[in-house]
């Protein structure tokens, strides 16, 4: 089963030249998902009935061209794939001329609301998405499990802002793109690359301080974003 919906390209979804930014790719793409989730009763806003709470825990984009300030971007997405564990969703965001601009997919888990314990994927969960496994963006592709080795050339200390904390008291996904490109350096545009992967690893709490760290792996910049304290993972980028 596939969802569609339009989006405007606000001035706060553009970069230089006023073109859509990662970041704006991204939120379309969190709220193309949620919206899936609330049409068949699996939203946010239904977690205490259906007693299941959705978490991404990566995602791949992949920029073929960029959209202008004030077009509309016309998105699709549906449940590609699932696992045990975890199930993927793909995504197709096209311009105002039927053109590809960005195909993306990302992977999820879902938990039990109420002691937020990680949960076996069951047909009874997934079926109702509608599953089309035979349509992938990125056939047999597979998130990193861990970052890819490198000599870190930037190094510091950032905090979670207020503005970052969403509905569950912790800093929202599209939100940790900010905090990855603080770590970037001066005279690097986060929107100069088109393939981005994110993977999540545990949450950061409102003020919770982490360590950035940037550095260079081949083709590919790496941001980590680690405990300040324990040096423990909470997410990595690669930009190519």
């Amino acid at each position: 089963m596939q969802i569609k919906q339009d989006f405007l390209v606000r001035l706060e979804d553009t970069g230089r030249g006023f073109q859509l930014s990662n970041k704006g790719f991204v939120t379309m793409l969190t709220n193309l998902a949620c919206l899936h989730g609330n049409r068949i009763g699996q939203g946010l806003m239904d977690r205490e009935k259906c007693h299941l709470s959705w978490m991404v825990v990566g995602w791949r984009l992949q920029v073929d061209h960029r959209p202008l300030l004030s077009e509309t971007v016309h998105g699709v997405t549906w449940a590609s794939g699932w696992g045990r564990l975890q199930t993927t969703r793909d995504f197709i965001l096209y311009d105002d001329q039927g053109r590809m601009a960005a195909k993306a997919t990302s992977s999820w888990l879902v938990l039990d609301e109420h002691n937020t314990r990680v949960l076996r994927m069951t047909p009874e969960i997934v079926e109702p998405y509608g599953p089309e496994t035979d349509k992938q963006n990125f056939p047999g592709y597979a998130f990193p499990r861990e970052a890819p080795v490198f000599e870190a050339e930037r190094t510091l200390s950032l905090q979670a802002t207020r503005a970052m904390i969403d509905c569950n008291d912790h800093v929202h996904n599209v939100a940790y793109l900010d905090l990855f490109n603080e770590a970037l350096p001066e005279d690097e545009d986060m929107d100069r690359f088109t393939d981005l992967t994110l993977v999540y690893r545990r949450e950061i709490h409102p003020r919770e301080r982490v360590t950035a760290v940037y550095g260079r792996a081949g083709e590919e910049r790496v941001v980590l974003l680690k405990e300040a304290d324990t040096d423990a993972m909470h997410a990595f980028l690669l930009l190519r």
